[in-house]
């Protein structure tokens, strides 16, 4: 069964008396080149057309190895077996395991008042004034994370800061924002991003529209990378078509328990294709936290 949307693709086959389905949601996709890299099979590729960019898969190609939705970072691919996730690659040690995106610590983030007995005015001390209703009134948390986090990662409850790790690109913006240490991001790449700003027409503005963590801006006319919070994503250098913008990754920052020939090669296309013969096996990725330099 082959079914193709603006919102999705869905590939599925029957295997007498099990299904195989892979399905790509297309509003999620952020039109990375995470999964055309990593596909041992060439089945997925990102192409520009009059809407922009679009992912496509080559149905003939397409073995449901479960690698796309392995290196996918906002979870826009799923690889079914049955009404489950396929995940025979990682169980059996093939792939090793995703390092956490992020972990929050509430106990760090500033708290409400203390609840009153009776509803009573009470004198706030950030406010420095008498709050008549703390429901409404009274400074709870910052939640400098949820207003500032480019992906929507964090939401506001009464109880605190609760994050959705599935949309995180673990760029690090809230980072900078956190001034009470309560936030931990574990990056997946080290690397860095090339942007020669003179190949950029005056009028052209793709790569900051496709950006999903908002680090390019024009100033003073200039194309330039606003802030060292990149994704290392490489949906930039994708939508680019003047060769000004390139994605360097230097390494895949997954904690390795043994290597396979699998794994090298998909580090190895990550990564264009670096010598690793010689390299030291890649360091477990170090968690950043809020409030300290990286």
């Amino acid at each position: 069964m082959k079914r193709e949307d603006a919102h999705r693709i869905l590939y599925a086959v029957r295997f007498y008396h099990v299904t195989l389905s892979l399905e790509i949601d297309r509003d999620r996709c952020i039109r990375c080149d995470l999964c055309s890299l990593a596909c041992p099979r060439q089945a997925l590729r990102i192409d520009a057309d009059e809407r922009g960019l679009q992912i496509r898969l080559d149905h003939d190609r397409c073995v449901f190895c479960e690698v796309c939705a392995y290196v996918c970072p906002v979870s826009a691919i799923a690889v079914q077996y049955e009404d489950h996730a396929k995940e025979l690659l990682r169980r059996s040690g093939g792939l090793p395991p995703m390092p956490e995106k992020l972990r929050v610590d509430v106990a760090r983030c500033p708290h409400r008042c203390e609840l009153l007995e009776f509803q009573q005015d009470h004198w706030c001390r950030q406010q420095r004034r008498l709050v008549e209703n703390r429901e409404t009134e009274c400074p709870k948390f910052c939640f400098r994370c949820v207003q500032n986090c480019p992906r929507g990662v964090y939401r506001e409850t009464p109880e605190g800061t609760v994050p959705d790790p599935g949309p995180c690109l673990r760029c690090q913006r809230c980072l900078e924002t956190c001034p009470h240490g309560s936030i931990r991001v574990t990056p997946l790449f080290r690397g860095r991003v090339l942007l020669d700003a003179d190949r950029c027409p005056a009028e052209c503005s793709l790569c900051m529209a496709v950006c999903p963590v908002r680090v390019i801006e024009r100033r003073d006319g200039r194309v330039v990378l606003t802030r060292d919070t990149c994704a290392l994503c490489g949906a930039c250098a994708n939508v680019c078509d003047r060769d000004a913008v390139r994605v360097v990754r230097e390494a895949v920052l997954v904690p390795e328990a043994e290597t396979c020939a699998l794994w090298d090669r998909l580090r190895d296309a990550l990564t264009e294709g670096m010598d690793r013969n010689a390299a030291a096996p890649t360091p477990p990725p170090e968690p950043l936290q809020a409030g300290h330099q990286p």
